[in-house]
């Protein structure tokens, strides 16, 4: 599987830009993904966690993304009003 991991603000100053993970499965949970970027990038020194989207939708952790490629992006922590 390919992930292509799309940072924004914050995630895009650390990552540098685009960033894209090859998993040899085909179902990865988000947690693997963001364990892999930490042992790359380090991306906890931010201090923040992650708002992760998928597929326009926000997920957790625990989210199982499939297929053979997908779309992840990094968001800092926002709120609406």
């Amino acid at each position: 599987m390919r992930v292509i991991v799309r940072p924004h603000s914050i995630f895009r100053d650390r990552l540098g830009g685009d960033v894209i993970l090859e998993f040899s499965e085909k179902e990865v949970v988000v947690k693997n993904i963001l364990d892999k970027l930490e042992s790359m990038y380090k991306i906890s020194v931010i201090g923040v966690k992650p708002v992760i989207i998928v597929n326009d939708e926000i997920v957790t952790e625990n989210y199982v993304v499939r297929g053979d490629s997908v779309e992840l992006h990094l968001v800092p922590p926002f709120s609406g009003g």
